[in-house]
């Protein structure tokens, strides 16, 4: 045969079907079964196509009784006349396959599998083609790009199900939308003012100079970030409607950034605490860090570094995937850029393995839209950093896991000895190194299920994107980080995930990933009862009939509010101005009893009984109690603030809180401001003593704490006894101290609340003494 009559394209010429037939045909048992076998296939639509090397579906729908319909540029000889095999054994079955995908060449194929390189040579109608099996959904950037996968986790809030369907994912912004480069902006700053509070709580608990002689940087640097804390808090709070939120200045944000950017490299340290404030400042930072915690629940694991990852939109493969901690630097490389990218908070605390940096790689399966069916595969596997994990420097060596980038790299010296060579590690192993840590159970209670509910979520808010079609199942690949607690991160979703065997690990895992789909949407599709290997259906969505039914079936039920939910107190009317068109305006006052700061817990709930009443008190830890003592406590807490931080109380009264007997010093004896770390214990932990097994929310490690000593405040057990001792001699003296000096108004507020606040607390640990 002619080397000019080969051709790719077409398949095979009609000489070239001659010398098929006519090798078969020699051994004549052989060609007579091989037409029964294509006869067959054709009768049951046992007719598959594979576009691509993907030997592990062939071999699977093979051994099902299924004729493979080689693709046109498939079919040709140049392997048998390059004699590329090892055998005549081997060579024959080529010309088997060859002459049965001859014999079926007239039909189309009843399954089709391809990739993503030969997705659109093989464009398919999916209305026409509905009897096809294909492993392609009609439509899935939704969620497998990066600009949509931000897109599709703005909005997951409307789909979230209790236990269910619960995405954690880190927050991004998508740079082709203007209002998301405005909102960045905003996120950047509130994430530098939050991680200042972080990493000086974070100085403090590790007995690290934060405070020195020699600072030069301002207390009131350290205000301004509490301030801007406090209005992000009121403003998730739907409260900043009733407080006026103060304007800041991009010259002021400048300002304070250069101060921040200077804080967290060292070089420079704060000026020492002379107007004793200290405790009330590192109490209301701890206070605000953990009630903004409710609302991102990234600042457990975001650090204090303010790191941002910016990754173009349509790349893959950590392609052109940059790192930057300066708001000038990111917004420069945002300008210069031609495509798409997207903005995404960088986990500067991810869980470690011997100082390395890891993900997990989790397949998925979808095989309906609608009703949307998902099916989790049970084995994943972790691809590991060459280099150990630091925050000092930002090559993609040390934070980039994907193996096409670590592939580049060399294994760094003094790597433990139990990391793999090919920086991969197979579930098995994970699972023998945290029983090996003592978290056994971290895989199967939080990691597996966090994983899970993560999905269900995604696909969830994807699902409108979907059109409901009929035999079409696809195949993804999710990439999740896990926190220091062992929750995973959502990163990203890939469609048409690598199958190939880069390693040994993923020689083992990709092909029984394959394997085990045939099982799903052939064999399960047909039979019930049939293994899906080790794929596990972790949601199938219910299907609901409407209900229709006449106007007067409709109806409205609801309760009544009580007459105590409505305020009876008198509504003062203010004068404000006077218009000559519209006449006098009014605005109305709030009618609050700011005299009492502090009230009983018992105002805030009604109880039908004294019984129920003792029953919700003593629960062991319940959200009653440790809410009371949260809630008045921080109610004192930010009315102190309030007072404190406003910038004509804090500069009015910077000379006289020098003063022996000025009320900053009297705030000092009553907080016994002897040494930082007992102001630390007994100021900033006091809730956190009442309640030893409930841990809300961890600060910031340290990049050079030292070892073994972690960022989170762990307080030693308080004496109880001792305490109120000493509760009690603080306040018969501070009120001496209040009889014996004429103070103003609003100093003597503060004393008085300061007072309150011990008594309260005092109180408490008496009546939670037996439950300690």
């Amino acid at each position: 045969m002619a080397h000019k009559s080969v051709s790719l394209s077409h398949g095979l010429t009609s000489k070239e079907k001659s010398y098929v037939i006519c090798s078969c045909q020699n051994k004549s048992n052989r060609f007579v079964n091989l037409k029964i076998l294509a006869s067959k296939a054709v009768r049951n639509k046992k007719i598959f196509s594979v576009y691509g090397s993907c030997s592990a579906v062939r071999k699977a729908l093979i051994e099902r009784g299924w004729v493979e319909k080689m693709p046109a540029n498939q079919m040709n000889l140049l392997k048998i006349r390059t004699n590329s095999f090892s055998s005549k054994t081997k060579m024959q079955n080529e010309l088997e396959r060859l002459c049965l995908s001859n014999l079926v060449e007239k039909y189309n194929p009843n399954f089709v599998w391809r990739t993503k390189d030969q997705r659109r040579d093989t464009t398919i109608d999916m209305n026409k083609d509905c009897n096809i099996i294909i492993n392609k959904l009609e439509t899935d950037a939704t969620w497998t790009s990066k600009q949509g996968l931000c897109s599709s986790i703005k909005r997951n809030y409307w789909f979230h199900i209790e236990d269910v369907a619960e995405v954690n994912s880190p927050r991004s912004y998508n740079t082709s939308d203007s209002g998301d480069i405005d909102g960045f902006v905003k996120d950047y700053k509130i994430t530098a003012c939050t991680s200042l509070l972080k990493w000086i709580l974070s100085m403090v608990a590790n007995d690290r100079p934060v405070f020195v002689d020699t600072g030069k940087t301002s207390m009131n640097v350290m205000v301004f970030a509490i301030n801007r804390c406090k209005e992000y808090l009121l403003s998730k709070q739907n409260k900043d409607i009733d407080r006026p939120i103060q304007a800041i200045s991009t010259r002021q944000w400048d300002s304070f950034l250069k101060k921040y950017y200077c804080i967290i490299a060292k070089e420079d340290f704060f000026q020492p605490d002379k107007a004793t404030k200290l405790s009330l400042y590192l109490s209301y930072s701890k206070f605000l860090l953990k009630e903004i915690h409710k609302y991102r629940p990234q600042l457990s694991c975001e650090g204090c570094h303010n790191i941002w990852i910016i990754k173009p939109s349509c790349c893959s493969r950590g392609r052109g995937i940059r790192m930057a901690s300066k708001l000038g630097v990111i917004m420069q490389l945002l300008n210069k850029a031609t495509a798409k990218y997207v903005i995404q908070k960088y986990i500067e605390e991810p869980e470690l393995i011997y100082e390395t940096k890891f993900d997990i790689r989790q397949y998925y399966l979808v095989t309906s839209t609608y009703p949307l069916t998902i099916w989790m595969y049970k084995d994943c596997y972790l691809k590991f950093s060459s280099q150990k994990y630091s925050l000092k420097d930002y090559h993609e060596s040390i934070h980039l896991t994907n193996n096409a980038v670590q592939i580049k790299y060399v294994n760094c010296p003094g790597r433990h000895a139990e990391l793999p060579i090919n920086n991969m590690w197979d579930l098995d192993k994970y699972k023998s190194y945290l029983n090996k840590i003592g978290k056994d159970d971290a895989w199967e209670r939080i990691i597996y299920p966090g994983m899970k509910k993560s999905i269900v979520s995604i696909m969830l808010s994807c699902q409108d994107s979907l059109s409901v079609s009929k035999n079409r199942f696809e195949l993804y690949g999710c990439d999740f980080i896990l926190d220091k607690e062992y929750k995973p991160w959502l990163i990203e979703i890939n469609s048409c995930p690598d199958l190939n065997h880069t390693t040994q690990v993923t020689a083992k895992v990709c092909p029984a990933v394959v394997s085990d789909i045939i099982k799903v949407v052939i064999d399960y599709a047909k039979n019930p009862k049939a293994s899906t290997g080790r794929f596990e259906r972790i949601y199938r969505q219910p299907l609901t009939l409407p209900h229709y039914s006449n106007v007067a079936d409709l109806s409205l039920r609801g309760y009544s509010l009580p007459i105590d939910y409505f305020y009876k107190g008198n509504v003062e009317v203010q004068e404000m101005y006077e218009d000559s068109k519209i006449g006098k305006q009014n605005l109305l006052k709030q009618a609050y009893n700011t005299d009492v700061i502090m009230k009983p817990p018992e105002e805030e709930f009604n109880f039908p009984d004294k019984n129920e009443k003792n029953t919700c008190t003593h629960k062991t830890f319940s959200e009653y109690k440790m809410g009371v003592v949260a809630n008045v406590f921080n109610e004192t807490l930010e009315e102190l603030m309030d007072r404190i931080t406003s910038n004509s109380n804090f500069s009015a009264r910077a000379k006289f809180d020098q003063c022996p007997s000025s009320p900053s010093n009297l705030i000092q004896n009553v907080c016994s401001v002897t040494n930082l770390q007992n102001l630390v214990r007994k100021s900033v932990n006091i809730t956190a003593a009442l309640d030893n097994h409930v841990q809300t929310f961890n600060f910031s490690n340290l990049d050079d704490a030292p070892r073994g000593k972690g960022s989170v405040i762990d307080c030693s057990p308080i004496n109880k006894t001792l305490l109120n001792h000493c509760n009690a001699a603080k306040i018969k003296h501070v009120k001496q101290l209040s009889n014996e000096v004429e103070l103003r108004n609003s100093t003597q507020d503060v004393i008085n609340a300061t007072i309150k606040i011990v008594s309260f607390i005092n109180k408490k640990e008496k009546e939670y003494e037996d439950i300690i």
